[in-house]
């Protein structure tokens, strides 16, 4: 049997492959949220003052979402330097060896 391509497989990949799974949860999720609180405000007209705040807020929390999904990292190292200090490793005061006497 063959193998697909390499040419194949990148063509393939979508917007910095990324999975989609955490976005689209989110707007499906937000959206049924919203029919909910949208069924209860016909259901009770008494609370349609109160909905409209809650639509913005889920409005802003899910815009939130979306930005996290979209931003893209650094193109640098994301590590620059080594968070283990193997500059002060040998010395005296932060040796791992007992001190000898």
């Amino acid at each position: 049997m063959t193998e697909p391509s390499s040419s194949q497989l990148r063509s393939r990949r979508s917007f910095f492959s990324r999975k989609f799974a955490p976005l689209v949860a989110a707007w499906i999720g937000a959206i049924i949220v919203v029919g909910l609180i949208y069924w209860f405000e016909r259901t009770m007209p008494a609370f349609d003052e109160v909905v409209a705040p809650v639509y913005a807020v889920i409005a802003l929390l899910l815009l939130a979402f979306t930005w996290r999904w979209v931003r893209t990292r650094g193109k640098g190292e994301r590590r620059n330097m080594d968070r283990r200090r193997t500059d002060r490793r040998n010395t005296a005061e932060y040796s791992t060896k007992p001190p000898e006497n």
